[in-house]
């Protein structure tokens, strides 16, 4: 008997439909952003993040490991002002929620703020294969208070802490909890 992943949509969920109205949001974005992004500052980095469920995860298979740690590539759109645009794509390695594949959570994000900055964003995750039937999730919504500091002209670091709500609800086949994320990027910018 084949064994079940936890990491799966409910059979009413619509994944597809939740990752096109996310595509859409993401288009949407760029779209509204694309005047003030030729005189705005760009920046790319990467780091890593800390996930823990607020609950314990069970499903009918047992106990599911409810905490990780990723790689984030990410972006950044700071025009002149305190509002800033990210767009993130959080990684983990197969063993994250059950999942034997690399699972990708990309994020997107509206901050306000300088060094001291707080702002909300979405994401989903997605499965590398479709292992398990379902391949995404539906979209979680996310808070975020954070730190960048200049470390030099050019490089930033950006010390974290996000609360995803209701982030494994048709994650976990049912199971459903909030979590909270400890991260740490790097940035460089390149404009």
């Amino acid at each position: 008997m084949p064994r079940k992943s936890a990491f799966t949509t409910s059979a009413s969920a619509s994944p597809s439909a939740a990752a096109s109205a996310f595509v859409v949001a993401l288009a949407l974005l760029a779209f509204a952003v694309a005047p003030a992004a030729h005189a705005a500052d760009h920046y790319f980095g990467g780091g890593f993040r800390y996930l823990k469920t607020v609950d314990d995860l069970e499903t009918e298979g047992g106990r599911v490991d409810a905490d990780g740690r990723s790689f984030i590539l990410s972006y950044q759109l700071d025009p002149a002002g305190l509002l800033k645009l990210e767009a993130d794509l959080e990684v983990f390695d197969g063993g994250f929620g059950d999942a034997t594949g690399t699972v990708y959570s990309p994020q997107v994000f509206a901050l306000v703020g300088g060094t001291l900055y707080g702002g909300v964003g979405a994401g989903l995750y997605y499965l590398s294969s479709n292992q398990i039937g379902s391949s995404s999730s539906d979209v979680f919504y996310l808070g975020r208070l954070g730190l960048q500091l200049t470390l030099l002209p050019r490089i930033h670091l950006d010390l974290n802490a996000n609360y995803q709500t209701d982030a494994f609800a048709k994650v976990f086949d049912g199971a459903g909890s909030d979590a909270i994320t400890l991260g740490a990027m790097v940035r460089f910018r390149i404009r």
